[in-house]
C-alpha cells in the first residue's frame, strides 16, 4: 500500500519536497538557540541512549536526538534536519488526506500552502520546536490510516499506534484530537454506524492524560520559576478572542513574526472588532453544520487542535506560532476549498492559478527571510526586540546580546527595562547584577543578586557570585555560607565544591577542605582544581 502510494504520487512528493527544501535550506546551518542550549548543547546525556528512561512516555524525541548525536555530535544541521523531514512527512500526509477526501488539485493547494507558510516556520526552524511537527506527523498519519481502514481494516490498528505516538511526541497538544474522529464521521461518514471505532481514541487520550497528570505541577512550576508567568486565571472569552484573531492575523498577513507575542493590548475599538470577528467565525461554524459540512469540519478542526492552548489556567502563552503548526491546516483547508472552487470555473481558472502561485511565492519569501532571524542569538533577539518591545524576556535577551558585544551600559539598560516590565523577573536581576559587577560596582551587584534570589531561589549562580563578592572582601564565612546554598540547589556541580574547599582553605579549615576535594576526585579523578587543592591541603 505504502509503496504503491509513493509510486503513484512520487512526482507530487518530489515537487513538495523541493518546495520545502528551497524554503528552508537557508536555515539548516543555523545555530542552537534558546531552549536548545539546555535541552541539547548543555545536556551531558544527549548522546546516551539510556536517557530515554528519564522520559518513558515521551522518549521518541530523545531517540531522534540520540541518532543525530551519533551521526555527527552536536551538529545543529543534523538536529534541525529532523524537523525538516518531519515537516516534509506532515506535508505529504496533508496531500494524501485532501486527495482522498476531495481531489489531487485540492491536496496540492493545501499541502503547498502548508509546506511554506511562515506562521509555522518557528516549529520547523527551531530545533526545540520540533515536537510540534512531530506530534502533527503522527496524528496526520493516524488520521490518514483511519480513512484507509474503511477499505483495509488492518490500517485501523496502525491508526491507533500512530495516535499513541502523537501523545508520546508532545504531552499536551494532542489531548483534544480524539474529537476529530467522531467529528469526521459526523461530517463525512456515519457517526451512528462507526461511533465504536472512535471510542479507542478517547480511551487512549484519557489514559495518557491520567498517566501524565503528575507532570502538570512541574510544568506550572517551570512556567512560574523559569518564565515568571504569574499565577491566576484569565477570562476565557477574552483569551479566545485575542488568541483566535491573532492567529488569523498570522495566517492571512504574516508580517509580525516573533518568538514572544507580547503586543496583545488593544484599544476598545480594536478589541470590539476582534470580538465581532471571533463571533462571526463561530456563527460560520454553526451555520455550516447544515449548509456545508467541509467548512464545518475544517473550521472545527482549527479550534479543536488549538483548544489545549486556550485554557484560562495560564499553562501556555496566549499566542505562540509553534502552537499553530497543526491547527493551521483547518484554515488552509478553507482557503483550499476556495481556490478549488474558483479553479473549476473556466473563466477564473487561469487567474486563480496565477493568484495561487503569487501567494505561494510571497509566503515562501517571507519564510526564507524569517529563517535569517533564527540564524543566531544576535539575529533572533534583535528581531524579537523590534516586534515585541513589551516583552521582558526580549529585553533580558537583548541585554545578553549587548553584553557579549562589550556594550555594558546598553546591556544594563535592557536588563533594567526587563525588571521595570516584570518586577519579579529573577533572571533579569541576576544579569543586571553581573553587569554591575563587570562595571566595578560590587555593592550594587550584591543587592541585585539578593533580589534575584528573592524571586527565584533556584538561581544557584547568584549564590555563587555573591560568594565571590564576599571572598574578594575576605568575608570568608559569608562566602562559604552562600556556596553551601548554591550546592544545595545544584548538588552535582563539582566546581562549587572545589570553590567551597578553597574558601575553607582560606579559613584554615583544612579537614573540611580535604573532605571536599576528595569527594570531587572520587567523582572525577582527573579534576585539576581538586588535585591542586589536595596539594595545598598537604603543604
Amino acid at each position: 500500500m505504502i509503496i504503491t502510494t509513493i509510486k503513484k504520487n512520487w512526482l507530487v512528493f518530489l515537487f513538495l519536497f523541493i518546495l520545502i527544501l528551497i524554503t528552508y535550506v537557508n536555515s539548516l546551518n543555523n545555530v542552537f538557540l534558546s531552549d536548545d542550549l539546555a535541552e541539547i548543547v548543555n545536556n551531558p546525556n544527549v548522546g546516551h541512549l539510556s536517557v530515554i528512561f528519564t522520559r518513558p512516555f515521551g522518549f521518541i524525541r530523545l531517540i531522534f536526538y540520540w541518532l543525530a548525536f551519533q551521526m555527527g555530535g552536536l551538529n545543529p544541521f543534523l538536529f534541525r534536519s529532523i524537523n525538516i523531514f518531519l515537516h516534509a512527512g506532515s506535508v505529504f500526509l496533508v496531500y494524501l488526506l485532501f486527495k482522498r477526501l476531495y481531489s489531487k488539485r485540492m491536496g496540492l493547494f493545501v499541502a503547498a500552502l502548508f509546506a511554506v507558510h511562515p506562521a509555522i516556520s518557528e516549529a520547523v526552524v527551531w530545533v526545540s520546536g520540533g515536537t510540534y511537527p512531530q506530534y502533527a506527523f503522527f496524528f496526520l498519519l493516524s488520521f490518514v490510516c483511519y480513512l484507509v481502514s474503511k477499505h483495509n481494516p488492518k490500517y485501523y490498528w496502525i491508526s491507533l499506534v500512530a495516535f499513541l505516538f502523537s501523545f508520546m511526541s508532545h504531552p499536551q497538544m494532542p489531548i483534544a484530537l480524539f474529537l476529530i474522529f467522531p467529528l469526521f464521521e459526523l461530517s463525512f461518514g456515519s457517526l451512528k454506524k462507526n461511533w465504536v471505532k472512535t471510542v479507542p481514541f478517547l480511551v487512549l487520550s484519557v489514559a495518557y492524560v491520567l498517566i501524565t497528570l503528575n507532570a502538570l505541577p512541574e510544568r506550572e512550576n517551570t512556567l512560574q520559576s523559569v518564565h515568571y508567568l504569574e499565577k491566576g486565571t484569565d477570562s476565557p472569552i477574552q483569551l479566545v478572542t485575542v488568541a483566535v484573531t491573532s492567529y488569523f492575523e498570522l495566517i492571512f498577513f504574516p508580517k509580525t513574526l516573533t518568538l514572544y507575542h507580547s503586543e496583545l493590548a488593544f484599544s476598545q475599538f480594536q478589541y470590539i472588532l476582534r470580538v465581532l470577528i471571533t463571533l462571526a467565525f463561530f456563527v460560520v461554524i454553526l451555520i455550516s453544520f447544515k449548509k456545508n459540512k467541509s467548512v464545518f469540519f475544517w473550521s472545527s478542526f482549527f479550534l479543536i487542535a488549538l483548544s489545549p492552548t486556550l485554557t484560562p489556567f495560564r499553562l501556555n502563552w496566549v499566542v505562540a506560532e509553534r502552537y499553530l503548526y497543526l491547527p493551521i491546516i483547518g484554515i488552509l483547508a478553507l482557503a483550499g476549498l476556495g481556490f478549488d472552487k474558483l479553479s473549476r470555473n473556466p473563466k477564473l481558472k487561469q487567474a486563480t492559478y496565477i493568484t495561487f502561485v503569487v501567494i505561494l511565492l510571497a509566503l515562501s519569501v517571507r519564510t526564507i527571510v524569517r529563517n535569517i532571524d533564527w540564524a543566531n542569538e544576535d539575529n533572533l533577539w534583535i528581531a524579537t526586540g523590534k516586534t515585541s518591545p513589551s516583552s521582558p524576556n526580549t529585553h533580558n535577551n537583548l541585554g545578553d546580546v549587548y553584553g557579549r558585544h562589550g556594550d555594558k551600559q546598553a546591556a544594563l539598560r535592557e536588563f533594567l527595562t526587563a525588571i521595570a516590565l516584570k518586577p519579579n523577573y529573577g533572571d533579569a536581576y541576576h544579569n543586571a547584577a553581573n553587569t554591575y559587577l563587570e562595571l566595578g560596582q560590587p555593592d550594587k551587584a550584591l543587592g541585585y543578586y539578593q533580589k534575584a534570589l528573592e524571586f527565584n531561589p533556584g538561581l544557584w549562580q547568584s549564590y555563587q557570585n555573591i560568594s565571590a563578592i564576599y571572598f574578594q572582601a575576605k568575608k570568608y564565612d559569608l562566602a562559604a555560607e552562600n556556596l553551601q546554598k548554591a550546592i544545595q540547589v545544584n548538588p552535582g556541580n563539582l566546581n562549587l565544591r572545589n570553590n567551597l574547599g578553597l574558601v575553607y582553605l582560606m579559613m584554615g579549615q583544612k579537614d573540611k577542605a580535604k573532605e571536599l576535594f576528595t569527594l570531587v576526585l572520587s567523582a572525577d579523578p582527573t579534576n585539576r582544581a581538586a588535585v591542586q587543592g589536595i596539594i595545598e591541603v598537604n603543604k
